[in-house]
Parts: C-alpha cells; sequence; structure tokens
C-alpha cells in the first residue's frame, strides 16, 4: 500500500529532504595557476581559430557575465597576479600568436616534407618566380616606353592585381598545403582573457579562497571551450 508521506525514493513528502548519498555535487577542479598559462602557450592556430569560431557561437559569450565580472572585481590582487602569470608564458598578443604560428609550422612539418620528396615544393618555387616576373614585366615595359602614359599604367596595375590573386589562389590550391588561419585581433583578446580568468580561479582556489561554485565555473567557462576546440582539432589531424 503506498503511503502518502513518502516519495518514491523513500524521502518525506512534506518537511526538510537532504541529498541522498549517491548524491553527487558538481565541482569546480583545481589546477595549478601555471597549468592554464602553460597550456594555452602550446595552443596552435588552427586550434586559436576554432576555439574562436566556438566561442563566437556560444551564447554564454555574447555578454560579459556579471558573475565574472564580480570575481575580477573583488580580487584585483589575484587578477593582477594571474595577467602578470599569463604574460610571462604568453607574453604579448603578438608574441602568442608567433608562438602558435611556431606550434603551426611544427605540426605541418610532415606534410612540408612530403610535398618536398615529390617535387612540388620546387614547382610552386618555379610558378611563383613565374608569377612576380609576369606581375613586374607589364608596368615595367609601360615605364620604359611611355612613362606619360598614367592612364595605361593605371589599367595595367588593375590587370596584374587581378592576376596576382587569380595566382596566388592558383597556387595556393597547387600547394596543397593548409592555409594559415587569419586570426582577428579583438577576438583574440578575448582568447586571452578566458585564459586570464581560469588563471584566475586558479589562484583563488591555491590561497584556499572561498569561491561561488557558478563564479567559477562561469570564469572556467571559455578556458574549457578552447580545450575542447582543442579536443576536437586533434580527432581531425592525423
Amino acid at each position: 500500500m503506498s503511503n502518502e508521506y513518502q516519495l518514491a525514493d523513500g524521502s518525506p513528502r512534506y518537511g526538510h529532504r537532504t541529498a541522498s548519498a549517491g548524491t553527487v555535487q558538481a565541482t569546480t577542479p583545481v589546477t595549478a595557476p601555471t597549468d592554464v598559462a602553460e597550456g594555452a602557450a602550446k595552443l596552435s592556430l588552427d586550434v586559436m581559430a576554432a576555439a574562436i569560431d566556438r566561442r563566437l557561437r556560444s551564447a554564454w559569450a555574447d555578454e560579459a557575465d556579471p558573475a565574472v565580472e564580480a570575481l575580477r572585481t573583488g580580487n584585483p590582487e589575484e587578477l593582477a597576479a594571474a595577467r602578470a602569470l599569463v604574460r610571462l608564458h604568453l607574453g604579448s598578443q603578438r608574441q602568442w600568436r608567433l608562438k602558435a604560428q611556431a606550434v603551426w609550422d611544427q605540426q605541418l612539418a610532415g606534410t612540408l616534407a612530403r610535398r618536398r620528396a615529390g617535387g612540388r615544393v620546387q614547382e610552386i618555387l618555379a610558378l611563383r618566380l613565374g608569377l612576380m616576373a609576369a606581375l613586374i614585366a607589364p608596368p615595367a615595359y609601360i615605364v620604359a616606353t611611355g612613362p606619360d602614359d598614367l592612364l595605361k599604367l593605371l589599367l595595367a596595375g588593375i590587370a596584374c592585381f587581378a592576376f596576382a590573386v587569380a595566382g596566388g589562389h592558383f597556387l595556393t590550391c597547387r600547394a596543397r598545403v593548409p592555409v594559415m588561419p587569419n586570426l582577428r585581433g579583438p577576438w583574440l583578446k578575448e582568447l586571452r582573457e578566458d585564459v586570464v580568468n581560469a588563471t584566475l580561479v586558479a589562484i583563488l582556489q591555491n590561497k584556499g579562497t572561498p569561491l561561488d561554485p557558478r563564479a567559477a565555473a562561469a570564469a572556467r567557462r571559455g578556458w574549457e571551450s578552447i580545450q575542447a576546440a582543442s579536443q576536437a582539432v586533434g580527432s581531425l589531424n592525423p
């Protein structure tokens, strides 16, 4: 016979109820303050591009989270320490981009070695030299034969520009080497702030500072999104 004073799990229908022993409380993982910055320093350009795309598609990134802003405002010394630690490992934004480019180049070393072994590198070099000669010859001829004919020189310049775009596209496809991603500065800065936020949480946790779990999780959300993008890109690479 059912008991109207008990729920299906045996807990009382009315009054105070406590979580069962099998319930697990979600907690924010504790990491060393240097782990996040060191991980960010190992990202490649394609991972950064994927992380930017993931961030732009995420609703949580549309506006600044008040809980994260309060966490940053309420801990100015730790925030300054987090910024200093991130700068120590990443350098300036330009230096961070160069680090990512070095990782990108290292990852492409095997692909370039295969292209070099197949003679593709020498072929592309010859085509580039031919393209440069084709772009220089018409303006040089016009300047040599009719230096005062500005209209003809302007038309030749426009034609050379169009030919350069088409020729560059052909060479890129012919080389069969992945194109280097173009990272926009403001969006890269947002990724950097995600790294700072996660580093701030790590510093506060390692100091034993009590944290609002929601604020801590929100501050780490950007870094976790970067890690998810890194895993996705890694799964695509041979």
